[in-house]
């Protein structure tokens, strides 16, 4: 099973890249937003989810372990495969993962082929299974403290609430215990 790529883009697709590692070119398909963002002749490294099924071996690659989970968790989701988690993926992580956790089924339905009904199965199966991933200041893609979910979910509060609260959470805290204090306030 293939589960990491470090290589030489060669060619660069609609919605894959060609990666040239160990002699071996792999068609990688990736999210638009990677493909913007690379060149022919750039050296990467990308995390692989390898799809096996009975007529295909596909490959998936990201370039951070946190989206690498986050396709996994879509693909999770009945009614939705890859090529569609690949879709959802071209629309900023962050926003699509906000829409889920806020319930925003007009939001998820502007994805392309996702429908109503789709977009309300994600809803409820991803909604308390997300660890979100946002866009910290640096620009950065940060993973909320679990530490701090799991502490507030232990005392009851839904995950979803708890994640919505400390997306609004200033920068400036850093302390476990004054994460939980500031969301005791907000909620």
């Amino acid at each position: 099973m293939i589960g990491y790529i470090n290589g030489l883009i060669i060619d660069k697709g609609e919605k894959s890249l060609l990666v040239l590692a160990q002699s071996v070119g792999y068609k990688v398909n990736v999210p638009t937003e990677l493909i913007a963002s690379t060149k022919e002749d750039q050296k990467i490294q990308l995390y692989i989810h390898m799809s096996v099924r009975e007529d295909d071996i596909s490959l998936y690659g990201f370039s951070k372990k946190e989206e690498m989970k986050f396709f996994e968790q879509l693909i999770s989701v009945s009614g939705i495969g890859p090529k569609m988690a690949m879709d959802i993926l071209s629309t900023p992580i962050h926003m699509t993962q906000q829409a889920i956790l806020s319930g925003d089924v007009e939001l998820l339905t502007k994805i392309k082929g996702l429908g109503k009904k789709t977009a309300e199965r994600l809803i409820l199966e991803l909604k308390n299974k997300l660890t979100p991933i946002s866009i910290g200041s640096t620009g950065k893609i940060e993973t909320y403290n679990e530490e701090v979910v799991e502490a507030l979910v232990g005392l009851g509060y839904e995950k979803f609430q708890v994640i919505k609260i400390l997306a609004k959470m200033p920068s400036s805290i850093k302390k476990t215990e004054d994460a939980i204090k500031h969301f005791l306030k907000q909620a």
